[in-house]
């Protein structure tokens, strides 16, 4: 009975899969968040989109982790044409972070133009979406008025199963938008790696879960990402913990969303942004007591 309650979950989800695209993902039921309240979330935008003026041609989310630098999921960078994925061009999109409404942004401390994608060096594109994982730097680093960066986690950084998280992102809210002119979140907690990978390695045709890979679920099992969520941070314990490649498939359940894991690749994000070394707030406190005691005897 159990073997076939598994069953019905897995081939539920591949049909589910199967008719969404693979860049196409939203925070439904999610809530509006106030404004600086994220002030790491950023919106990669096409320039001269089609779409509505209120979403500005948001593509997907990602985090600023410096003034000049952002992730997001490699598999956000890359369109089907003509039957094989190419890279988009960077010249043709612009990075929007600060404020929460995508309609916030006539000053231009708000935007900056890209100047490259670094995609990690071992992409593997879907369905398996190994190494995930790709830096947007822009040409001239965003003000501190403006945004606040999130640190990048330590390599050995690891949230326990059922720590609560917050994702956040500019998804649509319903099916039939493109993108939401709020920026909404939600909170996740931390799914069991195993259960995960038992729901996922065992079904032929969905991904298989790597130790680089983060399972999280909706603690209010309604909210879900669809369309624009792909490359959404994950962050827990006020960390940065993932970026999201693959949703739960715009359903209101708990069935997990897969993310990437963000400390397995610090040390290569560090190499290409030249980021500063990691200092917790426990590092920082040890830091100051032991020069306070050096000064003061």
């Amino acid at each position: 009975m159990c073997n076939i309650l598994v069953l019905t979950v897995l081939f539920s989800y591949a049909a589910a899969t199967q008719i969404q695209s693979d860049n196409l993902h939203r925070i439904i039921h999610g809530d509006i968040a106030a404004d600086g309240q994220f002030p790491y979330a950023m919106s990669l935008q096409e320039l001269g989109s089609p779409q509505s003026l209120n979403t500005r041609g948001h593509r997907c989310g990602g985090v600023l982790f410096t003034l000049q630098h952002a992730l997001t999921v490699a598999s956000c960078l890359y369109d089907l044409v003509n039957g094989y994925f190419r890279i988009i061009e960077p010249s043709n999109y612009r990075v929007f972070a600060g404020p929460s409404a995508l309609t916030n942004d006539t000053s231009p401390e708000f935007i900056r133009q890209i100047a490259n994608f670094t995609v990690h060096p071992e992409y593997i594109g879907p369905p398996a979406y190994v190494n995930d994982i790709a830096i947007i730097t822009v040409i001239t680093p965003f003000t501190t008025v403006a945004v606040r960066p999130l640190a990048l986690p330590a390599s050995n950084f690891d949230p326990s199963k059922f720590t609560s998280c917050t994702v956040t992102g500019w998804g649509a809210a319903n099916s039939t938008d493109t993108a939401s002119v709020a920026l909404r979140y939600a909170s996740k907690y931390i799914y069991d790696q195993e259960l995960c990978m038992s729901m996922f390695n065992l079904s032929p045709g969905t991904v298989n879960i790597l130790p680089s890979m983060v399972c999280a679920a909706s603690h209010n099992i309604i909210s879900s990402g669809c369309m624009g969520d792909n490359g959404n941070p994950l962050v827990c314990n006020n960390t940065l913990t993932g970026v999201l490649f693959m949703t739960d498939a715009c359903r209101s359940s708990s069935y997990p969303e897969l993310y990437t894991r963000v400390s397995t690749y610090t040390t290569w994000i560090r190499s290409v942004s030249s980021a500063p070394p990691i200092f917790s707030s426990g590092t920082i406190l040890l830091l100051m007591t032991t020069i306070a005691r050096l000064l003061f005897p």
